[in-house]
């Protein structure tokens, strides 16, 4: 009974400690530079993060900005958020550049870097297909793919005005 006991206490510490870590990376998900920074200094931030691993960093914002509904700007810093995620994780690349362009009618984001790019492998990890599903909810698209000229490229857009749906 002894043993028992110590193992159901450290089975509910475990639970507990578990929770706790879980509840931690919900708020960190759900937490966002946006709530404090403009969209650019938001994706600055995470640019400053990637150049920090050694790779060269270029962070371009093009156009006059405007102001945008919270879930565009969110959709848009995610879209930052991942493509730079995927750099580092998988790129192997050296040099990443990002563009932020505000035009009359939508926005564009656009990550680049100089790796390999896919080398013909055509699988879309969720991180993708969730970004791609955020955008369509938008009315805007998603583009991911290796670039003629080398490297890979990620390229979401999104309208400015909002679309009527009634």
């Amino acid at each position: 009974p002894q043993r028992a006991a110590e193992a159901v206490a450290k089975a509910q510490y475990l639970a507990r400690e578990g929770l706790a870590a879980v509840r931690r990376s919900v708020a960190a998900l759900r937490a966002s530079p946006l709530d404090t920074a403009a969209l650019g200094e938001a994706i600055g931030e995470v640019m400053g993060n990637i150049r920090a691993t050694g790779i060269a960093t270029t962070f371009t914002i093009e156009g006059e900005t405007c102001p945008l509904p919270i879930q565009t700007k969110t959709a848009l810093y995610r879209a930052a958020q991942e493509g730079l995620t995927n750099v580092r994780k998988h790129a192997s690349a050296s040099a990443v550049q990002v563009a932020l362009a505000y035009e009359s009618e939508r926005v564009v984001l656009t990550v680049s870097d100089n790796c390999t790019g896919r080398r013909g492998e055509q699988a879309e990890g969720f991180g993708l297909l969730g970004l791609r599903e955020r955008m369509a909810l938008l009315g805007g698209s998603l583009e991911a793919g290796d670039r003629p000229e080398g490297g890979f490229r990620l390229r979401v857009e999104v309208p400015v005005k909002e679309r009527d749906d009634g």
